[in-house]
């Protein structure tokens, strides 16, 4: 009997061990992740120069580690919960990745939780783009295969492959360029449209979701405000 008591608080204290372990890898991948190009902006303008200097790049993106804590893929719109709010800096409009992929964007904050569209989601949608040519259009889930999503607008000039890799573009607030979203499954010609529909398979498991990132555009606002101008000027 003391062999068994013994045995259950060793399974517990390993868990509670593992766990921790596991908040300080996620922990240390963000901060990894934030000293990545991608992650910043290039502020020098002597594009005569290949070297880097003090000063030249300063932060664009920053990554709030979150825990899932619930989650669905079977139905029409998929929502993610996370343990991450607003007293950790979290707000609407921001994206959501993970080790293998994008995940979705958070749509609502509280203090401490938020919820995030995901990418299993009719409204969802990002610009993406193939790594190898860099040619972007819109991805979104085809509603169907929690495994699949669909990209258009690819000109069909284009050379794609079963197998090419599709990527993040950047060109929009949620996240930053080249993360991973998945490979080309199929592609579809027809002779009287000017673009490709493109199958991609996701490269994130959504049935398996644990730890996530949660992206901070430190430059958002600014966009935003060049957005107002713009608008205004119209």
């Amino acid at each position: 009997m003391s062999g068994r008591i013994y045995e259950s608080y060793t399974g517990v204290t390993d868990y509670l061990y593992l766990r921790r372990m596991s908040d300080s890898l996620v922990n240390e991948n963000a901060a990894l992740r934030q000293r990545l190009v991608e992650s910043k902006f290039d502020s020098h303008v002597d594009t005569t120069k290949i070297t880097d200097s003090a000063g030249r790049f300063v932060q664009h993106f920053i990554y709030v580690p979150a825990l899932v804590i619930r989650n669905s893929v079977n139905q029409a719109s998929n929502l993610i919960y996370l343990n991450r709010g607003k007293a950790q800096g979290l707000n609407k409009q921001m994206g959501v990745f993970n080790a293998n992929g994008i995940v979705g964007q958070v749509i609502s904050v509280t203090d401490n939780y938020a919820a995030v569209m995901s990418v299993l989601s009719k409204d969802f949608k990002v610009s993406a783009k193939l790594k190898k040519s860099e040619y972007f259009g819109n991805m979104h889930w085809d509603g169907v295969n929690s495994t699949t999503a669909t990209l258009e607008e690819i000109p069909k000039h284009v050379p794609v492959k079963i197998g090419d890799t599709i990527v993040t573009s950047g060109f929009s607030e949620l996240f930053p360029r080249n993360i991973m979203i998945g490979i080309v499954k199929k592609v579809k010609m027809e002779p009287d449209k000017n673009f490709l529909e493109i199958t991609v398979s996701l490269s994130t498991d959504f049935g398996n979701l644990s730890y996530v990132y949660v992206v901070k555009n430190l430059r958002r606002n600014e966009l935003q405000s060049l957005d107002s101008l713009v608008n205004k000027n119209d």
